[in-house]
């Protein structure tokens, strides 16, 4: 008889395995009050194959499963942004108006259809071509729950407070930040 693997024991088998990859302990990540919700956001967005892979791939060296980018980054900052599309290049978002420095994104009827001399056209999907992941589809980027920015481990990382959250007290500002050992 299989046993079966309750989601308590999931929810800690990903807190665990979320440790190992932000840097930060356990019992920092529990206090964020966000495990639950974090773990049913990557579940919900990618499921459980893409979890366990992602959780069996944290021996290597290198975290270079996207789908373990996209957690590290759900710890740090609240928000879920999706693993990171590959093999394609979005030019429109890279030169939309409202990016930083960038100038105001050309009209589609005016571009050269076949780019500028010595520049790589974009990379577009084929018809009937199966690109796993990889789908117009995608859910854009999304806060996960209203304490999620606060809560995010960068504050901690870097010795700050979020800005209008967890103030640290009238006049905190004369002093030095004071940087945790993490």
């Amino acid at each position: 008889m299989t046993r079966t693997v309750t989601t308590e024991e999931k929810l800690r088998e990903f807190v665990k395995f979320s440790a190992t990859v932000t840097g930060f302990n356990e019992f920092d990540l529990w206090g964020t009050g966000q495990a639950e919700a974090y773990y049913e956001t990557v579940m919900d967005q990618e499921g459980r194959d893409a979890l366990q892979k992602a959780i069996s791939s944290v021996p290597s060296a290198t975290p270079a499963d996207p789908v373990v980018k996209s957690i590290i980054k759900l710890w740090y900052v609240g928000v879920w942004y999706g693993p990171e599309l590959t093999g394609r290049v979005d030019v429109a978002a890279w030169t939309a108006p409202g990016r930083s420095g960038a100038k105001p994104a050309v009209p589609d009827s005016s571009q050269p259809e076949e780019g500028l001399p010595g520049q790589a056209a974009p990379v577009q999907q084929q018809a009937g071509e199966d690109r796993a992941g990889d789908s117009d589809e995608r859910t854009p980027p999304f806060v996960v729950s209203p304490e999620a920015y606060t809560e995010g481990l960068l504050w901690r990382a870097i010795g700050a407070h979020p800005s209008g959250a967890k103030a640290p007290g009238y006049g905190s500002w004369a002093n030095p930040p004071t940087l945790e050992n993490h």
